[in-house]
C-alpha cells in the first residue's frame, strides 16, 4: 500500500464514520458535509500521513461532529417550518445546557397547550354552550371568568354568546404564530451567537 493509498484510506474510514452518524439527514446534504470535511482535510494535511492523522484530530470525534451537523440541519430547518415538531426538534439544539434545553421545549410545549385548549373550547361551545364561555358578575369589576367545562357562577351574564367559536378560533391561530415565531427568532439568535464565537 502505497502512502497516498493509506492517507486516502484514513481520510475515508473517517468519513464513512461521519456518514453512518449523518442519519436522517437526505442524501445531498450528506454528500455536502462530506465534500466539505474532504477538502478541509485536505487543505490543512498535504501530502505526509502524519499530518492527516492531525488533521482528522482537529474535526474531532466523527460521531460527535455528525451530531453537530445533524443538530444545525435541525435548526435551519426549524427557523423556516411551520410544523410545531420541526420547531420542537430546532428547539432541542438551541442551548447549551440541558436545563435550557428542557425550558425552551417546556415554554413552547405550554404554548401550544394553550392553543389546544382554545380550539376544545371553541369546539365545545358547539355541543355545550351553557358550560363554555367568557363570564361576568355584575356589581364586582374584577369578576370575569373564562370557564371551559363547568357551570357559570350564579348571577352571572355570558358576554361573548356564540361570538365565543370564532373568537377562541382566532385567538388560537394568534396565539399559535407568536409561539413559532417567538421560537424561531430564538433559534436564529442561538445560531448568530454560536457562528460569532467561531469565527
Amino acid at each position: 500500500m502505497t502512502n497516498s493509498t493509506a492517507i486516502e484510506s484514513r481520510i475515508e474510514n473517517y468519513l464513512a464514520q461521519v456518514r453512518t452518524a449523518l442519519h436522517g439527514l437526505p442524501e445531498s446534504e450528506k454528500e455536502d458535509t462530506l465534500r466539505e470535511l474532504r477538502s478541509h482535510v485536505v487543505e490543512l494535511s498535504g501530502t505526509e500521513g502524519l499530518k492527516v492523522d492531525a488533521a482528522l484530530q482537529t474535526l474531532g470525534d466523527p460521531v460527535a461532529l455528525a451530531r453537530t451537523y445533524r443538530a444545525e440541519n435541525q435548526m435551519v430547518q426549524a427557523e423556516c417550518s411551520g410544523s410545531p415538531l420541526v420547531i420542537l426538534q430546532g428547539l432541542r439544539h438551541a442551548s447549551r445546557t440541558g436545563w435550557g434545553r428542557l425550558t425552551l421545549t417546556s415554554l413552547y410545549a405550554f404554548g401550544y397547550i394553550e392553543v389546544v385548549t382554545l380550539w376544545l373550547a371553541a369546539f365545545q361551545k358547539l355541543f355545550a354552550p351553557s358550560r363554555t364561555g367568557l363570564w361576568y358578575t355584575p356589581g364586582n369589576i374584577w369578576s370575569f371568568k373564562w370557564i371551559t367545562d363547568g357551570s357559570a357562577p350564579a348571577g352571572a351574564r355570558e358576554l361573548l354568546g356564540w361570538w365565543f367559536v370564532p373568537i377562541a378560533v382566532a385567538a388560537g391561530w394568534v396565539l399559535r404564530i407568536v409561539v413559532d415565531r417567538l421560537a424561531q427568532a430564538w433559534i436564529a439568535r442561538y445560531r448568530r451567537l454560536n457562528a460569532s464565537q467561531e469565527a
